[in-house]
């Protein structure tokens, strides 16, 4: 019986220490003046995108500035998250290639820390390799007579949608996982991802100029909001419904998440505002295809919230955000709410069907290239048109191989989610962080389905931040709780050991 015991004592020992602390704590905590400090700077990068717009000056300085803080910041990562989270939300990208400010600091980081890269979850290295498998499979197509044109083209294309969001935007937040403060997690959910983007595209909405009327009336008159572009000082923010009700679609779940948990009171009141200002937008937009997702996403938070707690604590704040809904709605201008009418007719009364004739062609233009064509947003020899799917495009793009990555990788994330340990339904603040990131991944799963996320830099990355942001925060929670339990079930089977 002894030996037994002391058996199992040292295996619990080897499995502790090779699983879980092979990879010691690197989550400096440092004083809150740094990550405000981190928040401001953040709102003058975004602010000074807005008044400079694509000139050299903003381009030279944000350069500079992301290399001096990465270096600085490399080992103080809370603040240095929380900035590279509000940068997200940066309305304009980087250089002619467009890359995101937020991936420039990943880049920096990745390159100063290379160690990281090596440090992710195994599950994460296999999308990854399918999709740098695809690239190099589809490159029979792609490459035509402009061989460095082409290169630099489609290097853009893998660096902003596949190495962001499967590789430097897991690498930005996984240090996330080491942090034991819950409390100031969720203040850099909904202070650097959730409000800068939502303050961004509500003051385009209110104050903006519409910056493409002409091509605007060119679509039934009817249904012209939906294609509108609004200029904010020199930016231009897309509002057109099938780009916009992406983000729209993930700001709504993850502000929901922490308006209906038990956080405090500041936090709900500013979640609520969000929410708010999300669903005007998204009935702004008649994107309904993101309304559809957001529900979905609703749905998937309640039904977690449900499973984890009593029916009556489910009700009322179920009530609150339906009343809400409602009431965004009663008080929207009369023409969001005829735009909306005539939205329901087109696509529900008339049963419009353009999405499956869509789909189809996209299916046969892979099935005459399934080893990928490289990154596009069309298809078609002679007809071009948009899949307005994410799943067919990656498909499409990246042939049979790399376009498992993309599924394989929302899958997974669906699966981590809907699993919730107790010791995070026990802490409110790590409880609205999970169901964030539940909300969140549900919606781009489902909106994956009808639109496209890869048009516009600035929504993809924000809703992909949100994502590894929260699902970080939870597994640091998880883990943290797994070490606990080990050491607890320890102690127990070696004062058992003593005894006998």
């Amino acid at each position: 019986m002894i030996f037994g015991n002391n058996k199992f004592v040292q295996a619990v020992n080897d499995h502790s220490s090779t699983s879980y602390n092979a990879t010691p704590s690197n989550f400096t905590e440092v004083p809150e003046k740094k990550s405000v400090v981190a928040f401001f700077l953040g709102m003058a990068i975004i602010a000074a995108s807005i008044f400079l717009g694509h000139s050299y000056a903003f381009f030279g300085s944000f350069l500079a500035l992301s290399i001096f803080i990465t270096l600085l910041w490399k080992n103080d990562p809370r603040p240095w998250i929380f900035l590279v989270s509000i940068s997200a939300a940066t309305p304009i990208s980087i250089s002619r290639f467009q890359f995101s400010c937020n991936l420039i600091f990943a880049l920096w980081f990745a390159v100063f820390n290379t160690r990281y890269l090596f440090r992710l979850p195994a599950w994460m290295y296999v999308p990854a390799i399918l999709a740098v498998l695809g690239i190099f499979t589809s490159s029979i197509n792609w490459m035509s007579g402009d061989v460095v044109r082409d290169m630099m083209r489609q290097v853009t294309f893998a660096f902003n949608f596949f190495l962001a969001p499967f590789l430097l935007l897991p690498v930005v937040y996984l240090r996330m996982s080491e942090s034991p403060d819950h409390a100031a997690n969720l203040k850099g959910l909904l202070f650097c991802l959730i409000v800068p983007s939502t303050l961004i595209l509500i003051s385009a909405k209110l104050f903006g100029t519409v910056a493409n009327p002409w091509e605007a009336s060119l679509h039934e008159a009817s249904l012209a909001e939906g294609y509108l572009h609004y200029q904010l000082g020199k930016v231009f923010v897309n509002f057109q419904r099938t780009d916009v009700g992406y983000i729209l679609a993930a700001l709504f779940c993850a502000s929901t998440a922490v308006t209906v948990s038990q956080v405090r009171g500041r936090y709900r009141l500013l979640a609520s505002a969000c929410l708010v200002s999300s669903v005007f937008l998204l009935l702004a937009t008649g994107s309904f295809g993101s309304i559809f997702a957001s529900i979905c996403g609703l749905a998937a938070i309640f039904y977690m919230k449900y499973r984890t707690g009593s029916v009556t604590k489910v009700l009322l704040p179920l009530a609150v955000v339906c009343c809400m809904l409602f009431l965004t709605y009663s008080l929207s201008p009369p023409s969001i709410q005829e735009y909306l009418g005539k939205r329901y007719e087109h696509r529900v009364e008339n049963a419009d069907t353009d999405r499956l004739v869509l789909w189809a062609r996209a299916i046969d233009y892979f099935l005459k290239h399934p080893e990928g064509v490289g990154l596009t947003l069309t298809v078609g020899d002679e007809v071009k048109s948009n899949p307005h799917n994410d799943y067919l495009t990656y498909f499409v793009s990246y042939g049979f191989i790399g376009g498992l990555a993309y599924p394989i990788l929302v899958v997974a994330l669906l699966i981590f989610f809907f699993k919730v340990p107790k010791n995070i339904i026990g802490d409110p603040n790590m409880f609205a962080i999970h169901l964030a990131g539940l909300g969140v991944a549900v919606a781009i799963a489902v909106n994956s389905m009808t639109d496209h996320s890869n048009v516009n830099r600035w929504y993809f990355n924000v809703i992909w931040s949100l994502i590894w942001y929260s699902y970080f925060c939870s597994l640091g929670a998880q883990t943290g709780y797994v070490r606990y339990r080990l050491r607890h079930e320890t102690d127990i089977l070696r004062t058992t050991a003593s005894q006998e």
